[in-house]
């Protein structure tokens, strides 16, 4: 193999020259630009510079250097054991050493990346201004080394973490389609979005991008990392999905990357690197890997805020097209959202219903979705669903969800946007799973007003209190002297959409009595459904067991909507009977 190459030493001239100059020679001898550079070894064995790494660490300065190399015969050739160098620009050389997984050989018409690197022990920073690939022949004396070619790469050197883009063409706008430079993958991505959830430990920022394959033949979704810049400090960030992201030809899929950073760390840019890996093989047998990222692009977050139109109650909600969380069949709605105090919790409670229409001929699960709220000052509040929801739709059929959210008294938003999102399957050794989740749709909505007795709406019901009696009775009790009961009569004219489904899991409406001074008496809830459900027409409640001790006048009646959630009982203020 040496002998093939001293052979094909000759017709390097023309490369070998334009190569000194710092201008890559093509396949065809042509010059061409850094980026596709292709080096010819000799006429079967091409060469594309992938990336070149230096860092400064506590151990030393780590350099790396990853190369692509081409097979264009129609048999198997041994790859040359040439060594792989860099120079500094005041003349110093530095050999990196091959990766143990590096492949010795390459199939006809194939390809391979190799991987090396070397840890410098010493306490500066190296600058590197050229990469070279020599033949050490070992068989003479003196050796005999031949640079096979040699690139200047000062302007493409990764320079670590906190190292920055020279080439204005690797910027990138937010929402601007973007291939990886220098990978031979096809595929182009594009920023869809971006959400924060903070926790005790810091914020978990989570970007969403569109992986499209424009190709005729599959194509995975390589290594890549995204790390999150601030104006002081770089935050890497991982794949949240567990398993490659494969796409069919012409296919396009959502890939999401978490970033893990301080709690006040505010992210103004994102780099995306290449994931590489260098192992070495130890003298007692043991293997020792460690990886390094090559910087590719940045990307830009500053964004135009989305101009979201004005939501429709009960109109057919329009979910991401790539999204795998609502089936094609099932049509989502929100059919209600109702902000209300809660005076007694020093706080607001808004809640919302969603409907769940089964459109196809089969039975379809509900989907656990997962909401938030956002104030037009940007004030993020998160749903809470209700604790039971029916497992599944039958055909032409709806079901109805509750989400509710905890707002601050000093909220006073007339128009919230309503965040619709996806839990995230995540990686093992990733963030816990609360942290990873994906807006699939967002809705411009303004809460709908208060309500009186007269038209109460608690969809798919519809709710009249025609007139009501708040009547005392005194009676002779065992365990003390007087028991005092309460009872409430009603005439209801209560309706119910007959294409929604309703269950012991729906909410249920709660009669509170409250005396002039604000002290609750006491309570009765009635579901919808069931043998103590509430009916058309006459219906009587009864409170007994009250606590107090003396009739009260100018009792009053908080009629609630009670929802369970996991966090409790969560009341929603309707009317009030006086």
């Amino acid at each position: 193999m040496k002998t093939i190459f001293k052979q094909a030493t000759l017709s390097f001239a023309l490369a070998s020259s334009l190569l000194m100059s710092g201008i890559p020679a093509n396949a065809n001898g042509a010059a061409e630009s850094t980026s596709a550079a292709v080096y010819k070894m000799n006429a079967d064995l091409h060469v594309r510079v992938q990336g070149v790494f230096n860092e400064k660490t506590t151990g030393g300065v780590r350099l790396g250097a990853v190369i692509r190399m081409n097979n264009t015969s129609n048999h198997t050739l041994r790859i040359p054991d040439h060594e792989l160098r860099v120079t500094t620009p005041d003349g110093f050389v530095y050999t990196l050493r091959p990766s143990s997984t590096n492949e010795r050989g390459i199939q006809p018409d194939a390809e391979v990346e190799l991987t090396y690197m070397l840890v410098v022990n010493r306490p500066s920073q190296i600058s590197i201004a050229e990469l070279s690939l020599i033949d050490v022949n070992k068989d003479v004396y003196p050796k005999q080394e031949t640079a096979i070619f040699t690139v200047p790469i000062d302007a493409i050197v990764w320079n670590g973490k906190l190292d920055g883009f020279k080439d204005a063409a690797l910027l990138k706008k937010w929402g601007e389609s973007f291939t990886i430079p220098t990978l031979e993958s096809p595929l182009s991505y594009r920023t869809i979005s971006i959400s924060t959830t903070n926790s005790n430990d810091g914020s978990d920022y989570v970007v969403k991008l569109l992986a499209t394959n424009p190709s005729d033949r599959i194509e995975t979704v390589p290594a890549l990392e995204l790390a999150g810049k601030t104006k002081t400090d770089v935050f890497t960030g991982q794949q949240v999905e567990a398993n490659p992201v494969a796409l069919q030809p012409g296919e396009s899929k959502y890939v999401h990357f978490a970033i893990h950073t301080e709690m006040d760390a505010v992210l103004a840019s994102l780099n995306v690197l290449t994931t590489e890996t260098f192992t070495q093989a130890e003298t007692n047998g043991t293997v020792k890997s460690s990886n390094f990222g090559i910087g590719k692009l940045n990307i830009d977050l500053a964004q135009d805020k989305p101009d979201v139109p004005s939501y429709a109650y009960n109109s057919r909600i329009t979910f991401d097209a790539w999204n795998d969380a609502i089936h094609q069949d099932l049509e989502v709605a929100l059919t209600e959202l109702r902000v209300s105090d809660n005076a007694d919790q020093g706080s607001k409670l808004a809640a919302a219903k969603f409907k769940f229409t089964n459109k196809g001929l089969t039975m379809l699960p509900i989907p656990a979705l997962l909401t938030e709220l956002q104030s037009p000052a940007g004030y993020d509040y998160t749903g809470i669903r209700q604790s039971e929801v029916q497992n599944s739709i039958a055909p032409g059929t709806s079901s109805v969800v509750n989400y509710t959210f905890a707002l601050p008294v000093s909220e006073t938003g007339e128009t919230f946007m309503m965040k619709l999102q996806q839990q995230l399957s995540r990686n093992s050794g990733s963030r816990p799973e609360s942290a990873y989740k994906s807006t699939i749709a967002s809705l411009q909505v303004t809460p709908q007003g208060k309500e009186d007795r007269h038209k109460i709406s608690l969809y798919p019901y519809t709710l009249d209190i025609k007139d009501y009696l708040l009547t005392q009775i005194t009676s002779p009790d065992q365990m003390i002297a007087i028991s005092y009961t309460y009872k409430l009569q009603m005439f209801l004219e209560l309706n119910r959409d007959p294409r929604v489904l309703t269950d012991s899991t729906f909410s249920k409406l709660k009669f509170e009595l409250v005396d002039p001074s604000g002290s609750i008496l006491g309570s009765q809830s009635f579901p919808f459904t069931g043998n103590d459900r509430l009916v058309n027409g006459k219906q009587t409640l009864t409170f007994q067991h009250l606590r107090t001790d003396q009739i009260q006048n100018n009792v009053s009646v908080n009629v609630y909507e009670s929802i369970l959630t996991p966090s409790g009982e969560v009341n929603r203020l309707i009317t009030v009977l006086k």
